[in-house]
């Protein structure tokens, strides 16, 4: 998602009439590295935004591109390494596999650009195009700022939540797209869908408390909690008592303590930890190493 962004933001640039072509990746069978959907934005000065490959297309997709900015006719391209790995224009792409690339003119205008909007500023999902993940992280300490950095590099929309305007800032955040002043003895009202993931962060038990309920309760896909997993027992426990009951699906989506089990020991190590665990658990994987992983690591049939 990171790449319909820095789309998006190159073509907010453009000036009336202003056209480019779009590359997308419509097929792929056997072995590629990027998965249909994938884009990239070729503008006439050669300068690009986003992959359709792992760099070993793009520069005859770049040549292709000429024409149809030439023509204004839009294109298909298959590259074909099934037989032999350095077939293609001798590429030695290092992977088999039939790749198609559809090139084609668009402008601010455009039917696409407006879908990409949709998808990435509305959250409205259209044909291969998902709105990115939305992380609500909760604290923003210090070990929160290397979390929102990762989170913005993958092109995830975070929001930062915290009672402290001192902590609550764009010099602190500024990839951060949204920062909300938690009112501290209140849940918080939280707006997520399934595409959210939510992260506990403040360092604080009477907070937690009643931050935890609220994103249960929610549509997120993802709650995780940090601190000790006895902690979270223990804060289920009162609620518990409190008469707060939790289904077995809401407890399924809840990961305490939070992220993967990588070793990691300092707030930008936590920080990759989660965002791991975030994206194997969109993916339904297990976080696993991938040498371990038989058959096709991208799910294909």
């Amino acid at each position: 998602m990171k790449e319909i962004r820095d789309i998006l933001d190159r073509v907010a640039a453009f000036e009336s009439g202003q056209r480019a072509v779009l590359a997308t990746v419509i097929e792929v069978i056997g072995s590629g590295y990027r998965l249909p959907g994938a884009r990239m934005l070729i503008l006439p000065d050669g300068g690009t935004a986003g992959t359709v490959s792992g760099g070993c297309l793009e520069a005859d997709v770049l040549e292709r591109a000429k024409l149809v900015l030439e023509t204004g006719q839009s294109e298909i391209f298959t590259y074909d390494t099934t037989e032999n790995e350095a077939s293609v224009f001798s590429l030695n792409m290092g992977c088999r596999g039939v790749v198609r690339i559809k090139l084609e003119l668009i402008g601010k205008d455009s039917e696409i650009i407006a879908a990409m909007k949709a998808a990435y500023q509305g959250r409205v999902a259209s044909e291969d195009l998902l709105p990115p993940i939305a992380l609500l992280l909760f604290g923003a300490g210090t070990d929160a700022i290397p979390l929102v950095r990762i989170a913005a590099e993958l092109g995830w929309q975070v929001t930062v939540y915290d009672h402290r305007p001192a902590f609550l800032t764009a010099e602190r955040f500024p990839k951060a797209q949204i920062l909300v002043e938690q009112q501290p003895d209140r849940s918080p009202v939280i707006t997520a869908d399934a595409l959210t993931a939510a992260v506990i962060m403040t360092h604080n038990y009477s907070r937690d408390r009643l931050i935890l309920p609220a994103l249960l309760r929610s549509s997120a896909f993802y709650v995780g909690t940090l601190g000790p997993k006895r902690r979270t027992e223990q804060l289920l426990e009162e609620l518990a008592a409190a008469g707060e009951i939790f289904t077995q699906d809401q407890l399924a989506r809840l990961y305490a303590p939070v992220g993967l089990d990588i070793g990691a020991d300092t707030p930008e190590a936590i920080a990759l930890s989660i965002a791991a665990e975030i994206q194997s658990v969109l993916k339904k994987r297990g976080g696993s190493h991938l040498r371990d992983r038989k058959g096709s690591i991208y799910d294909r049939q």
